[in-house]
């Protein structure tokens, strides 16, 4: 069709008047018509052929064209040109729709019926547009695909596709880069053996990173092998893709044979090393955890790093830091591994085959660092540490969970009030026969858990957020509670914990959710307006890739306002599940709902994680609440500042949780914070029916 209101029509017909009929309707209907109209087979032939047309109209008649012999001249032609009969009251009963249909008709319309004309007209006009636009986009795909394989098959990067661990596709650079001359021969070859047996865990932990998170990884240094058997410094980029519709791998592969230059030896360094100290910095130390697990990672937190740099600046905080590096440089091995991390921060690894024993060493460094007078900047004084260690065996686990952990124990050392080590626990599970050996104290819990799902022993309790601003802000804290056999309720922080160790905590938060908007849906019901319900979802409902389809699915079939919802994640949990936290974030406001990051603040990467997932609540933690009320020193309080100033410049609402006192309400109360939940305002309830207006004003 040449546009939406020039239609091009022949009409196989001898009657003029019934042609002029037609053309007249169309016209009408907001059509301009260029017509041609014939009788004999042999015109409509050249027509078809030569002519551009939109629709052919074939009056059913003895002494006329039959629709057979059209549609096979249509075909022959090679054209997409519908063909419509048209039905007068003679043929009506010999010309039942089925045979219209069988004989090469796409569709028909009743002579005497103008309506089903321009209905019949517009919507095979419409099928036409929509077959030309599908052909268009097939023939723009396949031109890309040309395009692409072209550009493959030139370029000069080594590009190689991966199906299953083998070769699916290899250009010719690709080819040349490692010394194969035939596709074929890399048919049957492994990725692994690709590279030396020294450096295949690094590419298989490589490879799962980007398969895990979907998305592209920093390019890695490793070592490839070529066809003769030489190896030589590669550095290889890769990406999940789909390849004729199946998952692969995109794998780029360049040649990283140093450069005799000077500037390039200077530029590795610098990535290599930290400037100030002159340990390792905070990318290849990662680098070389990523690349070897088995060992022990030390996490060391000098403790007053911020007062040092707020009170002196930063060229005594420079000194600060190369004297308490230069503690225990001369305490490790050439196999040990020390970066200077982070502000305040050193790690190090110590590798399963270093004689270095970890807990000795974090032990000497603490001891070290907390007898060391420390003069800067012309004063003198001390300080102290803490240290977590994460003895790491777990080739599942990543560079990131295991430095995870280890910041984890450092920051349990920190609450019990530094100067200590303290050593990660791993949940207690062995091995034994590919099974895991669950404890006699964890079966008991578990088999709790699976009769009060299976007994009806749940329910809700919750807890108003009070808004000291806005009387009609009704919110609740919703807590799960499970009683045992004696209907006495348990402590769900220790049952949570095993629950989510199994694995078995997400079918928990589904029944928190269900039961949550079943409350809210009863209020809708009664005309109530609903709550605001903060329902806390753990590390398995994260890790779920079906838990958003299964809210969305939830909150649709109950009607329910996704806006009635806030999801309140742990802080700990958004930071060993970031990845699944952010992605999490970024569909939530699809369905309307809220996130919280609940046991927050006065970590290491508190201001990172506000400013990643810009959540919509912060939940202060108690115990940080607890500190400042009792702390009488001015960083504290400017700490506390800055946390809210920053939560209020990212439009995220602070709540006070777990406020219990008169003095940590009034601590709050100075820094603009006006929503507070805990005993203080209220106690737990099994009901929704606090008076949120006698706190407003």
């Amino acid at each position: 069709m040449s546009s939406l209101s020039v239609l091009h029509l022949l009409i196989v017909d001898r009657s003029q008047s019934d042609i002029d009929h037609i053309v007249q309707t169309l016209r009408g209907d907001g059509y301009q018509i260029e017509v041609l109209n014939t009788d004999q087979m042999e015109a409509a032939r050249n027509a078809i052929d030569y002519q551009p047309l939109d629709l052919i109209l074939l009056r059913l008649a003895e002494d006329l064209p039959t629709l057979a012999e059209t549609r096979l001249v249509v075909t022959e032609a090679r054209q997409d040109i519908p063909v419509i009969a048209v039905v007068d009251d003679a043929s009506r009963a010999q010309y039942r729709p089925a045979r219209l249909l069988n004989e090469g008709a796409d569709n028909f319309f009743y002579l005497d019926d103008a309506d089903h004309l321009m209905t019949v007209v517009r919507a095979e006009l419409r099928h036409l547009q929509a077959r030309k636009r599908e052909r268009s986009f097939e023939i723009r795909f396949k031109e890309s695909e040309n395009r692409t394989q072209a550009l493959l098959e030139n370029i000069q990067e080594a590009i190689a596709y991966i199906h299953e661990g083998v070769h699916a596709y290899a250009n010719p650079a690709y080819l040349r880069l490692f010394g194969y001359e035939d596709r074929d021969e890399l048919a049957t070859i492994q990725l692994v053996h690709m590279v030396p047996p020294g450096y295949r865990d690094a590419l298989k932990s490589v490879l799962r990173r980007s398969i895990r998170s979907g998305k592209a990884v920093e390019p890695v240094d490793l070592v490839g092998v070529r066809r003769n058997g030489q190896t030589f410094p590669i550095l290889l980029e890769c990406a999940p893709t789909r390849m004729n519709d199946e998952p692969c791998t995109q794998i780029i592969v360049r040649d990283a044979t140093p450069k005799e230059s000077e500037y390039d030896r200077q530029l590795e360094n610098l990535l290599k090393f930290d400037e100030t100290t002159g340990l390792y910095s905070r990318r290849f130390f990662m680098e070389a955890l990523e690349i070897n697990h088995n060992g022990a990672v030390l996490y060391i937190l000098l403790k007053d790093y911020a007062a040092i740099r707020y009170a002196m600046g930063f060229e005594a905080i420079e000194q600060f830091v190369i004297e308490a590096a230069g503690l225990f440089k001369e305490m490790l091995t050439l196999d040990d591994v020390a970066a200077h991390f982070a502000s305040g921060v050193f790690t190090i690894f110590v590798p399963a085959n270093s004689p270095t024993q970890p807990q000795d060493l974090a032990e000497r460094i603490r001891a070290a660092i907390a007898g060391h007078s420390f003069q800067v900047g012309g004063k003198l004084f001390t300080t102290t540490c803490c240290v977590g260690v994460c003895l790491a065996h777990d080739a599942s686990e990543s560079a990131i969970q295991i430095l995870s952990h280890a910041d984890r124990a450092c920051e349990i050392a920190r609450q019990k009030g530094g100067n200590q080590i303290e050593v990660y626990i791993p949940p207690k599970e062995e091995q034994r026969s590919g099974r895991a050996v669950i404890s006699p104290q964890d079966e008991a819990i578990l088999h709790l858990i699976r009769t009060a799902l299976s007994k009806g022993r749940l329910s809700l309790m919750y807890q108003p957020i009070v808004s000291f601003e806005n009387a009609e802000e009704a919110r609740y804290k919703v807590y799960l509670q499970l009683m045992d056999e004696e209907d006495k309720p348990q402590n769900m922080d220790k049952l949570g914990s095993v629950a989510v160790r199994y694995n078995i905590m997400g079918a928990l938060d589904k029944w928190t959710i269900i039961r949550g908007v079943g409350m809210l849906l009863d209020l809708q019901r009664a005309a109530i307006k609903p709550p605001i319900l903060f329902i806390r979802i753990s590390q398995n409902s994260l890790a779920d890739k079906e838990f958003f389809d299964w809210l969305k699915k939830r909150l649709q079939d109950s009607r329910v306002a996704g806006s009635s919802l806030v999801l309140e994640i742990k802080e700990a949990n958004a930071e060993d599940r970031f990845e699944e936290t952010k992605q999490l974030r970024a569909r939530l406001p699809e369905l309307g709902c809220g996130l919280a990051l609940s046991h927050f603040g006065g970590k290491t990467h508190s201001e990172r994680l506000l400013k990643e997932l810009v959540p919509d609540y912060i939940k202060l933690d108690g115990s940080l609440i607890e500190r400042l009320a009792k702390a009488k020193d001015e960083n504290s309080r400017r700490a506390m500042a800055d946390l809210a100033q920053q939560a209020q410049k990212l439009k995220t609402r602070v709540v006070a949780s777990g406020v219990s006192t008169a003095p940590q309400m009034a601590s709050i109360w100075q820094f603009g914070v006006t929503l507070v939940q805990g005993n203080m305002v209220a106690e737990v309830s099994p009901r929704l029916d606090f008076d949120f207006k006698q706190f407003a004003g």
